[in-house]
């Protein structure tokens, strides 16, 4: 039997998988196609992009450097103006007795390009025979020699001499700001602006601003940027800063990483020294800070300072106030005569209740979002979505403790283990708690027996650096509420971001109490951390 080949016959259903594979194969290289040229294109508009942004920057440098070479230039003419040394206009001649007639002899006359501070004379004088006969010195400082000397009664006066200004390099005029005006509409990103009105201070700090990171007492660790002095060294949260009442306060910063501000939350400086970038200008290499606390009058809500506040940065302000660029402040009152000051205690304010200053202490509930830390200095200025609105603590913490214990050094994290509290009676005045909240969660706070009784133990005397005084009668002095025989005294309290609560323990007894703080969900009301730290009564 012969082999015989038969023909295979296709089956139609093969011819048309055949086809519709083709089809799909051309569709996913059409589609890989179009994808390439879509990331092409976005590649190169995001090129195109970053180019005018570029140039923008380029341009907006190159127009900042301009204004500040004309504003110096105009703050030195100003200024030239201002001590009497004008530049072209003519020097006020006295007014003649006679009839001058001009002098019959050719007499050298000085040119008035001799020198920047030579003045051409007005017209003849007095006495044309006595006219210099050589022109006046060319030196800056030298006054105009046109004509005779005038009787002392016959100077022009019209210009007081002004008060000798410092000479110190912060001194040197570098923009124009002519009024408030001026001030607040033409802000600038400034290298090293001006301390306006300098005066010598009382007490000063100088800042620096780092970043580094830091390990917390859960193990945890993250990129922080801080504040530090050179006594405090690089730790979170910054350096305490403590003025007195009435006197001069410098604080000198020395940005890094981009421009900074120190704002100083809760108190009122002028607008030049507030530290609002939008509303004065951001610090580029440094700046004075120059500030004085209101004193404190007794019984008087209107007037004083003393109080907690505490200081951050304020560019990009909710970026950097999580990474840790903020501090605590106290404003100590002065001591007024009718409200005298036991040995080893301090007021809270000027004629508020005593405290010891030996158990002093500050606690500082701080919530942290792992995301936020991995972001760079600038992240959402320019207008793009970096997840800035959503805050979603994974990590809560309790920083501070007693004020005269903080350790300084560089790495370390001021982490809140544990308090004391002074018993009435044990010889001691009471213990202050100062409360900053720099956290952007709501917070609630108990105080609590070790068996987790609630506890009225915590008496409030004064909020965001305002006493609590009964101004009920309108005109009278303003007790303190405990003067006035109702202390605020309480077991809960709650309160929400930035706000500051002094607080005197009165524990009714010798032994451990407990202080829990939870961190509540904006929307919810969901407890999402829980912090407890005891208590020591004695």
């Amino acid at each position: 039997m012969s082999n015989v080949t038969v023909p295979l016959r296709r089956d139609p259903d093969d011819r048309k998988s055949t086809k519709q594979a083709k089809r799909e194969a051309e569709k996913a290289r059409k589609r890989k196609a179009e994808q390439a040229r879509k990331r092409a294109e976005k590649e190169r508009k995001r090129l195109e992009a970053e180019r005018k942004r570029d140039a923008a920057a380029r341009k907006r440098e190159e127009d900042r450097k301009k204004r500040e070479a004309e504003a110096r230039k105009k703050k030195d003419d100003d200024e030239r103006k201002r001590r009497g040394k004008p530049t072209t206009a003519p020097t006020p001649k006295p007014t003649p007795t006679s009839t001058p007639k001009p002098t019959a002899t050719p007499k050298p006359t000085p040119k008035p390009t001799a020198s920047p501070s030579t003045v051409p004379t007005a017209g003849p004088t007095h006495e044309p025979t006595k006219q210099p006969t050589e022109a006046p010195t060319s030196s800056p400082t030298a006054e105009p020699t046109a004509g005779p000397t005038p009787e002392p009664t016959q100077q022009p006066t019209q210009q007081p001499t002004p008060s000798p200004r410092p000479t110190n390099d912060d001194e040197i005029p570098r923009h124009r700001f002519r009024s408030q005006v001026d001030f607040s509409s033409d802000q600038l990103d400034l290298d090293r602006p001006v301390t306006e009105f300098r005066q010598t201070p009382h007490s000063s700090v100088y800042l620096e601003v780092f970043n580094r990171d830091l390990r917390f007492d859960d193990g945890a660790e993250f990129e922080m940027w801080s504040f530090d002095s050179p006594q405090s060294g690089r730790g979170f949260p910054g350096p305490l800063i403590r003025p007195l009442e009435g006197e001069i306060f410098h604080a000198t910063v020395h940005p890094s990483m981009g421009p900074h501000t120190i704002h100083w939350h809760g108190l009122e400086p002028d607008p030049r020294n507030d530290g609002v970038g939008h509303t004065s200008f951001e610090i580029g290499g440094t700046y004075t800070y120059q500030w004085a606390p209101e004193p404190g009058r007794p019984g008087d809500p209107n007037f004083g300072a003393a109080g907690t506040y505490f200081y951050h940065c304020h560019v990009n302000t909710t970026l950097h106030a999580q990474m840790g660029m903020f501090g605590p402040v106290i404003v100590d009152p002065v001591v007024h005569p009718d409200y005298p000051v036991t040995p080893g205690a301090r007021r809270a304010f000027v004629d508020g209740p005593e405290y010891d200053i030996d158990t002093e202490s500050i606690l500082i509930p701080y919530s942290l979002d792992p995301r936020w830390h991995e972001l760079h200095h600038a992240a959402g200025l320019s207008g793009e979505d970096v997840g800035l609105n959503r805050f979603e603590p994974k990590h809560f913490y309790l920083m501070g403790g007693e004020l005269i214990r903080r350790r300084s050094g560089d790495n370390r994290v001021w982490s809140l283990s544990a308090l004391r509290a002074n018993v009435a009676g044990g010889g001691k005045k009471p213990t202050l708690l100062r409360i900053l909240n720099a956290n952007y969660l709501p917070n609630h706070m108990h105080f609590t027996t070790a068996d987790g009784e609630p506890v009225r133990m915590a008496e409030l005397i004064a909020h965001d650096g305002r006493p609590f005084r009964d101004t009920s009668v309108p005109g009278a002095p303003s007790p303190t509420c405990r003067d006035a025989g109702y202390p605020l005294l309480t077991a809960v309290l709650a309160f929400g971001a930035a706000e500051r609560y002094d607080v005197i323990l009165h524990p009714p007894e010798p032994g451990e109490y407990r202080l829990r703080v939870e961190w509540e969900d904006w929307i919810t009301g969901e407890i999402l951390g829980v912090r407890e730290v005891p208590i020591t009564a004695a």
